[in-house]
């Protein structure tokens, strides 16, 4: 109450004292960790050393994401608010990772587990329990229960495949995503402003619901891969590092980096005048990173705006873009009180402007100014995200990205909505896998209006353009299809599609 008191009173937020505290805790526990690791590996080198049960990214717990991932050699994470694809991000590509089967819903338990071993799991932790056996282990012999047999066929499948897949070079498109742990206590504490008196029921299971954060995140995450394309998250140390030059990216993404050091700024507007784009969304290093708000933004000059104020907003203020797929849900204006400088606004709804462009150096930024709040759940229900993915899609290609792979529906020619690409290399081969993307954890979202999955768990007929003509083999039965560049088959929504593409 007293800080909402004092914030209608014109005061400017500092979560400096709380911030750095957290931050100490980060690093306590991820030293803590180092130190229990080099023990271990005095007494055993060989044996990796690791933790199991990691939670999303967060303010608490020591969940620095980036920090535990240089001092472990393993982990078995909880796959909540894209955790999964940070540890891909930041782990050695060899690194085994490893997830937990609850349940006993098969078709949803293969498509779980095609989908880990697209991103590289290593292998499977069962759990098992009263309520789901695998084993009889009350009964004589210890008998294999039913879903003790249905796990084994899927396994089966797996090992098909796994050995294959672990020999081959994952391509990853040159997106960055900017993975921020002083965002993260920034948005936690904006979250808890907003739930007043009850923001101590913020613990793991409500937040991976409820963070607007996360769902942020989500939504730059499902726009990349519904376009066809793979990412990685680069850490707010890698980019005070100069990674975006030595990655060779063209495009990074800020979505709600609201809290940014003054050398992360540094390195980004570098890498914009040597060719770079960076597309930011909306409040962008309006605090420093130790979540001390500015009176200004780091970066709006690199951006070519002004802001008339600077707070934080829960939900977009503004108006509506002009739709470009009218049945699609329309994208809508976040911040009303900016103004541009340098920058040029492809929209103007009243008098704020949209998606600004500014031209610095060599390279180019964006500041969208648009909500991104909701497209992870628009998704699943097509075509309603359509117009996020028209807007990306064109930015993406304007900076030199495009997906090499397109999945169409054999009877329209349009694109199939909620498909992940991976793309793969050997010394001689080229390989596509591609499967239906839905929302793995749509059930604990269902409390912030997520719909189901049920349309994207159809059977689908598909036509596959692919990158060049080859020969091309469907890999999961040895099927040779010919030499020929688009392939016409049947993709399911439980199981992959693999190809393999050779001279």
């Amino acid at each position: 109450r007293k800080e909402r008191e004092a914030l209608a009173a014109g005061q400017l937020e500092n979560y400096a004292p709380w911030a750095d505290h957290r931050e100490f805790m980060d690093l306590s526990f991820a030293r803590a960790l180092a130190r229990l690791r080099e023990f271990i590996h005095e007494l055993d080198p060989t044996t990796p050393v690791g933790i199991e049960g990691t939670q999303m990214p967060s303010a608490w717990g020591g969940y620095d994401l980036w920090r535990l991932s240089q001092v472990i050699d393993w982990v078995e994470p909880y796959d909540i608010a894209n955790s999964r694809e940070i540890f891909r991000s930041f782990l050695p590509s060899d690194a085994p990772v490893v997830s937990t089967v609850f349940g006993s819903d098969m078709p949803r338990i293969r498509r779980k587990l095609w989908w880990l071993l697209l991103h590289g799991d290593r292998g499977c932790i069962i759990w098992d329990d009263e309520k789901s056996r695998c084993i009889e282990k009350a009964k004589a012999g210890m008998p294999i229960t039913e879903r003790g047999r249905g796990l084994a066929e899927i396994f089966e499948e797996l090992k098909s495949i796994a050995p294959m897949l672990f020999k081959l070079q994952p391509v990853i498109d040159p997106i960055a995503i900017h993975y921020s742990q002083a965002s993260i206590r920034a948005h936690w504490m904006f979250d808890s402003r907003e739930d007043g008196d009850s923001w101590p029921r913020r613990f793991s299971s409500y937040e991976a619901a409820h963070s607007l954060f996360a769902r942020v995140r989500d939504s730059f995450v499902r726009i990349i891969e519904d376009l066809g394309l793979q990412f990685r998250f680069v850490s707010y140390e890698e980019i005070e590092n100069g990674e975006l030059l030595k990655g060779g990216y063209k495009v990074l993404f800020l979505p709600q980096s609201v809290a940014m050091s003054r050398e992360e700024c540094r390195r980004i507007e570098e890498f914009v005048r040597a060719g770079g784009t960076v597309i930011a969304d909306n409040m962008t290093a309006t605090m420093d990173e130790h979540c001390k708000r500015l009176p200004y933004g780091q970066m709006d000059e690199l951006f070519g705006i002004k802001r008339e104020e600077v707070r934080w907003r829960p939900k977009a203020e503004g108006g509506s873009l002009p739709s470009e797929v009218p049945e699609a849900a329309p994208l809508r204006v976040y911040e009303p009180k900016i103004a541009v400088t340098t920058g040029k606004a492809l929209y103007l709804i009243g008098e704020s402007p949209a998606v600004i462009e500014n031209k610095v150096g060599k390279g180019r930024t964006i500041y969208l100014n648009l909500d991104m709040h909701d497209y992870g759940k628009l998704r699943l229900t097509p075509p309603k995200g359509e117009n996020y993915l028209a807007l990306f899609g064109r930015l993406l290609s304007e900076s030199g990205i495009n997906a090499p792979v397109k999945v169409l529906d054999a009877t329209t020619g349009q694109p199939v909505p909620c498909v992940e690409i991976w793309r793969y290399r050997s010394e001689d081969s080229y390989y596509i896998a591609l499967m239906r993307n839905p929302e793995f954890d749509v059930d604990s979202l269902r409390d912030v209006g997520y719909p189901d999955n049920s349309e994207l768990e159809a059977n689908v007929q598909i036509q596959v353009i692919l990158p060049r003509r080859a020969r091309v083999e469907e890999v999961r039965n040895g099927k040779d299809l010919g030499i020929t560049d688009r392939v016409e088959m049947r993709l399911d929504p439980w199981s992959p599609i693999i190809l393999k593409l050779s001279r």
